[in-house]
């Protein structure tokens, strides 16, 4: 069988795993047969914020070239744009609403947004839906990264939609704020009963999580009272080499902290590294 490789790309480092496939008499089992870490280099003043992670890329898949494997790619949050896009109110096709979707990100992100790739997360009828854009220049680039090593690239995922699949028995019914860190950035996603209701990035510095509780009643300010809660779920498992847990939250009387776990495949187990966890879950 083919190998499976999960590639999680951002712009300090580069991180791979790949998995081996086979049918015993349990069924099929996952196994790691190599992970690792690469640590991007900045490619300097003019370049494309995603250059060094793609060159990065491309030196470590042309030790991959012709290997019998797909891949899956996640694109961290310093790549991305989302928006919640307004329903419409009228019949449209998945072009029109492509086209409807742009024009809210010009709106919202300037000229810059008509260079972008879009997708949209369908939602029930009478709801915002959320957006995600990338850079199709970036897009085009990882793209040709696989095409060239002869990987199949089975799916490139943002780092929000990867997490909150990974968590999605805890998160599809939750009424909470949904935090995802990575190293300067944060992603604070309101959930209303599963569904989104608004999507927001800030920078982080190092004092993120001691600075979190005012991030958070200044996005609750800024949104729907009726959507308000206080319950807190964090996605930060790459944050060190110990990981984060209840005690290192930051004590605030007015948010309910906790931390996500995400599940990972019983044959990954004994290789499990924290800082793999997105690549690694199931």
């Amino acid at each position: 069988m083919r190998d499976e490789l999960r590639v999680v790309l951002s712009p300090e480092q580069l991180l791979l795993v790949r998995i081996g496939r086979s049918f015993t008499w349990r069924g099929l089992t996952h196994r790691v047969l190599d992970k690792k870490s690469v640590p991007c280099v900045d490619a300097g003043d003019g370049a494309l914020p995603w250059s060094g992670a793609i060159k990065a890329l491309d030196a470590e898949l042309s030790g991959l070239a012709g290997r019998s494997a797909f891949a899956t790619i996640v694109l961290s949050n310093h790549f991305m744009h989302y928006a919640m896009v307004p329903w419409s109110g009228a019949p449209m096709d998945e072009e029109e609403e492509t086209a409807y979707a742009r024009h809210f990100f010009r709106k919202l992100y300037g000229p810059a947004a008509e260079a972008w790739e879009l997708r949209l997360n369908p939602d029930r009828a009478g709801a915002p839906q959320l957006a995600c854009a990338v850079d199709c220049r970036l897009m085009d680039s990882v793209r040709a990264s696989f095409a060239g090593a002869g990987i199949g690239l089975r799916s490139i995922q943002p780092h929000l939609m990867a997490a909150y699949n990974s968590c999605r028995a805890r998160l599809q019914k939750s009424s909470a704020w949904f935090v995802l860190f990575e190293a300067g950035n944060l992603c604070l996603a309101l959930l209303r009963q599963g569904g989104w209701s608004c999507v927001h990035t800030v920078r982080a510095g190092d004092d993120w999580y001691e600075t979190l509780p005012c991030l958070l009643a200044r996005e609750a300010y800024l949104t729907d009272e009726d959507a308000a809660t206080d319950e807190v779920l964090l996605w930060a498992p790459g944050i060190d080499a110990s990981g984060l847990d209840a005690s290192a939250l930051p004590e605030s009387p007015g948010w309910k902290m906790s931390v996500l776990h995400p599940p990972i495949r019983p044959g990954l187990m004994a290789d499990y590294d924290r800082r793999f966890a997105v690549a690694m879950s199931v």
